[in-house]
């Protein structure tokens, strides 16, 4: 006769081997990232942690986690439990206890944190860097961000450095936080119609161009930038000379290098250039987006297409299929045929790595994308699945939550 102990050896043994198997089946290998997953209803939700494996790290406990995944990298991340946040690792543990009203990201050793109702930033070991005083605070994507309050008896836009100190006597109607060393969104002056006038400072408080224009200087380097002047774009440098007068009906950051899309005046197509105003390539576009990993999508007639940062067409997709930008090493894309939308990605070679099946799907982030597994409006289910289309984690909720694709 088999005895307890026996039998409980078997049970661990088989659980073990269970495991094993659904590793092998999915072909995943944990690479450190963690991702959060969720139970329950509108009403009840709680959050847990889980590995890009499907491998559970932490049950449901939080009533929210910051970001969808992060790794050693990025922790400790934002969480609250109940209405206090903290922050976490990848183990789900707590590093900084809950007791804050709001938490935010670590950026540059400082993450912002609301007490009271006032803004302040702590430490990554919980301590206060900047104690809570502000009515409000941006990150510190630099060492320098933005913080709002009354001053002086007067609500103003302020700037100050890591240590909390309020930096320069200049009082600014708006302000960006400082991103490279620039704040491109500086302003305290009005034209005569009351529209904001646009400038940009450096990290020592200098103008490199004092408010002037109708929209945020879209710095293509250091010493360049994409300006909008009597609702014409143009490229001016930082000594105020042109580079390219205005003569472009649209222009936006490319977010690749130094390049920028433009539209020019009698003409609706759409033109790729560099800083210095030259035409990187004398291929037309009739639609454009912004470079994700290398590559950037565009419409040439009725086709979709990605090309690379000189210019050139790497491949070219078939008319029904409308793509979105690369994340994660794939682009998702949509299939629309007789009005019904499937979504599949494809690689940079333009193949198909997961054909179009889904009925709804959101980007990779962090070797794991959420889709939409059942298109039965009573019952859809929804889970995360790997860069090999296999479901790694399934969601026992019929109702997924709303995709927001960015």
């Amino acid at each position: 006769m088999m005895n307890l102990r026996t039998l409980r050896l078997l049970i661990l043994l088989a659980i073990c081997s269970l495991c094993i198997h659904l590793n092998a089946q999915t072909d995943s290998v944990y690479d450190g990232t963690v991702h959060y997953f969720w139970t329950g209803d509108g009403n009840h939700v709680r959050y847990g942690l889980m590995d890009t494996t499907g491998n559970v790290i932490c049950r449901p406990s939080f009533s929210q986690i910051g970001v969808p995944y992060f790794d050693l990298k990025s922790e400790p991340v934002p969480a609250a439990k109940g209405r206090k946040w903290g922050f976490i690792n990848t183990k789900g543990e707590w590093v900084v206890l809950p007791q804050f009203e709001y938490a935010g990201y670590f950026h540059n050793g400082l993450a912002k944190v609301i007490v009271k109702g006032k803004t302040g930033y702590i430490r990554q070991d919980g301590t206060m860097a900047i104690e809570p005083q502000f009515e409000e605070g941006d990150d510190f994507l630099d060492t320098i961000t933005v913080v709002r309050g009354y001053f002086q008896n007067k609500f103003q836009n302020l700037y100050i450095n890591t240590c909390g100190k309020i930096l320069w006597e200049e009082k600014f109607c708006f302000a960006w936080p400082f991103q490279d060393g620039i704040a491109e969104g500086s302003t305290c002056k009005f034209n005569e119609g009351e529209e904001k006038l646009w400038g940009a400072i450096d990290a020592n408080g200098e103008y490199l161009f004092t408010p002037q224009f109708k929209s945020p200087p879209q710095f293509l380097n250091k010493n360049a930038a994409l300006v909008e002047t009597d609702s014409l774009w143009g490229i001016i440098s930082v000594d105020g000379h042109w580079i390219v007068p205005p003569k472009y009906n649209v222009g936006y950051r490319a977010w690749a290098g130094d390049l920028a899309w433009v539209l020019t005046e009698n003409d609706d197509k759409w033109s790729l250039i560099g800083s210095d105003g030259k035409v990187i390539t004398e291929q037309k576009f009739d639609e454009t987006d912004a470079f994700y990993e290398g590559l950037a999508a565009v419409k040439i007639g009725d086709r979709y297409a990605f090309i690379d940062t000189t210019g050139t067409v790497v491949f070219t997709l078939d008319p029904e299929y409308y793509p979105l930008h690369f994340s994660d090493g794939l682009a998702l894309v949509v299939q629309t045929v007789d009005s019904t939308d499937r979504w599949g990605y494809i690689n940079k070679k333009g193949e198909w790595v997961i054909p179009p099946h889904f009925s709804d799907a959101d980007h990779f982030y962090g070797g794991l994308a959420y889709v939409i597994l059942s298109d039965d409006p009573k019952d859809r289910r929804s889970g995360y699945i790997n860069h090999r289309g296999q479901v790694v984690w399934q969601f026992k909720d019929k109702y997924p939550v709303e995709i927001l694709r960015f």
